[in-house]
This record gives structure tokens, C-alpha cells and sequence, in this order.
């Protein structure tokens, strides 16, 4: 199909009470991101101009924004549909084909995607295979799959255990005989977007929840004689819902597996994939080492032979090749390390630029500073980088050597090859190639010790 000939209902308007969080369903993150940008992400990739409703209600305004944030360069794709009050899964596809966008769709007789927006799990190749082109016969394509445990999903009654798909009836409606059934439907179809039109006009809300339910589309088809195609989905992960905090947690779960095992086959070693977390929007590069209890989050890019040392969390950064980070080390969103350089123990970065070849060898922090390349920076090195009201750039050029214990109160320039001694609180640019130190000097009170002691 071509990937411009396509409509795709969101239905996202759903407060998720199971939740139980003031957040929309929809914008609880998985992986770093939240499940409708995983679906919208898919969406993409299998059709780039795909005409895109998405049915909002609970939560609104945040729901559009965060679509329009992360889609910016998209914003002709889309069109968002009010649901004012939740009356089903049929009364939310009403609303977005009774929309403008609904007739524009209907009248370039383009088929139909319809997606719940809490299933964040579905993979690119789900979304090409569900909406392959309909044959001339058929009116709808109906994506279902078999549980070991199917309560909760409506279950697909055919004629005969392998013949045509007869209805779906959902938990609350089905009789016993209809719960033992496994093969459940999954709220992902494919219309031909006029017999979707028409039928939505029909549904009624007869029924234990008194919800107009697309299901009842299905039995709309098959009671008209028309034919359904079926897709029977092998992997029932694919399909995992989110309902509650449990749920949520377990497709995380889930999809922090899926990304360290494509970014192993791609020449990532993980010493311990289930002891690291890595988000979606993480890239590495091949030979990178991944130590235990390793966090990546949000933009972070590695560079190739980058080794990343137990407990360290890093943030939106950037590490150069052959660098090595932690352990135990935060780097904050906007740092960047470059090549070769040394991240060392309970170090703190924050928008911090590191040039190559530098160390940093343990328990500094590094706010809002520029260091350049073969810079050493000793133990205990603090950026005074906030002044009660506004923050300021600490600089430390090419071959400096910070001695242990300093303090730059910025800002502050610290120039080419300059030494700072240990102990030093600077407050004023140092020279290229001077000594700075900033501390009294020692006093040695002889015998002072013992009397003191003795006045006690």
C-alpha cells in the first residue's frame, strides 16, 4: 500500500482510573517515552504520511501538547478530535469520523487504522502487516490473539472453532462457555473507511457498560454478509496493554529488555542486561561496554570503546570514544565528554564541556563549565557556579592541573597549562602557565596539643 493512501485513529481520551495518577493514560513513559509517542513512533515508520486523528478527552491540552512537542515537524499529519464524554472505543472512532479530518478521509476513500493509545509495545512490522491493502471482498481486517489467561479481553466467536469470525463479545457480556474461548481480539482493526462510516452510525450502546463498542462493528459485517480478514499476531507481548502501575511497569520491563538486545547485536557488551536500564532515545556505538546498574536516559549518544562503570546514571549527554565513566558517576543533561577522557568515582557533571584526554578522577562537581583537553582535575573539585540568582560558566583551558580540594568560584577563568594549588579557593581569572594558590598560611604552634588537652 502506498504509504500516502492511509488514515490512523488514536484513541486516546481515556482517563485510565486504574492509574490512579492525575496524568493522562496515555502519557505515562515507557522507556523514557510516553505510550503514545511509541505508537505514533511506529505509525511513522511504517507510513511517513499517514493522515493521523487522535481522539483526546481526559487531559486534552496535555495529550495535544506533548503530540505537537514531539512531532513538531509533523504538524500537517495531524488532527486532534474532543471526545467530551467517554461513551466507548465506537463513540470515540464516531468522533473522529464524523470530524473534518473523518470526511476528508471518507471522501479519498482511504482505508482505516485504528489503535488504542496505551499499547506501547507494538512493533513497526504489526503496524505494515495490519494495514497491507484489503482485498476487493473484504471490508475489515481484525488483528487477534490467543492468552493462556484471557480475562479482561473480548473474545472472538467464529463459526466453528477455525471459521469465519462471527462477533467479539467482551468480559462483562460473555457467558462461561464464551470465557474459556483463548483467541481474544486486540482493538487494533483496519476498515475500508466507508463501511467503517456507515457502520459506526449503527452501533447501540445494548449492553452491560452502556458503551457504543467498535467490537460490535464485527458482528455488524458478519450479520451483512461481508467478509473479514483475520491477522492471527504470534506474540501476545506485542499486544500487552497498560492499565495500572503494575501493567506499566511490565512493559517497561519488556522494552528495556528489546532495546539491550538490539543494541547487543550491534556490538554492545552488557555485563549485566538485567541489572541496566536504558531508555528508547539512547545511542550507542559498536565496542561501548555497559557495566551493572548503569542508568541511560533521554538523548544520551556513546561514543564507540566508551566504557560506562557500575551505578553510573547518565542524562540527555555525550561521551566521546575510548571514554570511561564512573563508577557511580551523574552525568546531568547538556554534558559532553569528549574522547579518552576519564569520568572518575562520584563525580557530578551538569552542562558541563569536557575536551579529550581529561580526567576527572573522583568526587568533583562540575556545573556549567568548559574544561578543555589534558586538563587533571584532583580529588574534591568544586564549580561555584550559582550565585543565589543566576548561574556563570567556570572555564579551565588546555594542560591545566587542579590540585585536590579546590574551589572555582565562577565566573572564572582558569588559563592554558595554569597549576592551582590544593586547597584553593579561586575567585579571579588565573594566567596561562602562573601558580595560583588561595589558602593561609600554615601555622605550627608547638606544644599547643598537650595543653590544650590538659585543659579539659
Amino acid at each position: 500500500m502506498s504509504e500516502s493512501t492511509i488514515g490512523v485513529i488514536i484513541l486516546a481520551a481515556g482517563q485510565g482510573k486504574r492509574m490512579k495518577s492525575a496524568l493522562p493514560k496515555v502519557l505515562h513513559s515507557v522507556a523514557g517515552r510516553p505510550m503514545i509517542l511509541h505508537i505514533l513512533d511506529s505509525v511513522f515508520a511504517a507510513f511517513p504520511k499517514a493522515t493521523v486523528s487522535v481522539v483526546v478527552g481526559h487531559g486534552r491540552e496535555q495529550v495535544e501538547q506533548t503530540v505537537r512537542q514531539a512531532f513538531a515537524d509533523r504538524e500537517a499529519n495531524f488532527e486532534f478530535v474532543h471526545q467530551a464524554e467517554q461513551q466507548g472505543t465506537g463513540h470515540a472512532a464516531r468522533c473522529a469520523m464524523d470530524s473534518a479530518w473523518g470526511a476528508q478521509v471518507t471522501r479519498k476513500k482511504l482505508p482505516v487504522l485504528v489503535l488504542p493509545g496505551d499499547l506501547p509495545l507494538i512493533p513497526v512490522s504489526l503496524i505494515s502487516q495490519t494495514a497491507e491493502a484489503l482485498g476487493r471482498a473484504h471490508c475489515m481486517r481484525l488483528l487477534t490473539t490467543e492468552l493462556a489467561h484471557p480475562t479482561g479481553y473480548g473474545r472472538v466467536l467464529r463459526r466453528g472453532k477455525t471459521g469465519p469470525v462471527l462477533r467479539i463479545v467482551e468480559e462483562r457480556d460473555a457467558k462461561p462457555r464464551e470465557k474459556a474461548i483463548k483467541e481474544v481480539a486486540t482493538s487494533i482493526y483496519f476498515f475500508q473507511g466507508g463501511f467503517l462510516k456507515a457502520a459506526l452510525a449503527r452501533l447501540t450502546n445494548k449492553n452491560a457498560q452502556k458503551e457504543y463498542y467498535l467490537t460490535d462493528v464485527v458482528e455488524q459485517a458478519a450479520r451483512g454478509g461481508k467478509r473479514i480478514d483475520v491477522l492471527q499476531w504470534a506474540d501476545p507481548a506485542d499486544l500487552r496493554g497498560v492499565n495500572d502501575p503494575w501493567e506499566l511497569a511490565e512493559a517497561g520491563t519488556t522494552l528495556n529488555h528489546r532495546i539491550i538486545r538490539k543494541w547487543a547485536i550491534e556490538g554492545v557488551r552488557f555485563v549485566a542486561p538485567h541489572a541496566t536500564w536504558i531508555e528508547a532515545t539512547v545511542e550507542l556505538a559498536a565496542g561501548v561496554e555497559v557495566q551493572p546498574n548503569v542508568v541511560l536516559r533521554g538523548a544520551t549518544r556513546i561514543g564507540e570503546g566508551a566504557v560506562i562503570k557500575a551505578g553510573s546514571v547518565i542524562e540527555d549527554s555525550q561521551i566521546g570514544a575510548r571514554a570511561q565513566v564512573g563508577p557511580y558517576a551523574h552525568l546531568r543533561p547538556g554534558s559532553v565528554v569528549g574522547d579518552e577522557s576519564k569520568i572518575g568515582n562520584f563525580v557530578e557533571l551538569k552542562k558541563a564541556r569536557i575536551g579529550s584526554k581529561t580526567s576527572i578522577a573522583h568526587l568533583s562537581y562540575l556545573g556549567d563549565a568548559v574544561v578543555g583537553s589534558h586538563v587533571n582535575i584532583g580529588c574534591g573539585f568544586v564549580t561555584c557556579n550559582y550565585d543565589g540568582k543566576s548561574k556563570h560558566v567556570t572555564q579551565i583551558e588546555d594542560e591545566a592541573f587542579v590540585g585536590s580540594d579546590c574551589q572555582a568560584v565562577a565566573p572564572v577563568t582558569i588559563g592554558r597549562g595554569a597549576y592551582i594549588a590544593s586547597g584553593s579557593t579561586i575567585t579571579k581569572d588565573v594566567e596561562p602557565e602562573a601558580l595560583a594558590f588561595a589558602r593561609s598560611r600554615q601555622v605550627n604552634k608547638a606544644g599547643y596539643a598537650r595543653r590544650y588537652k590538659g585543659a579539659k
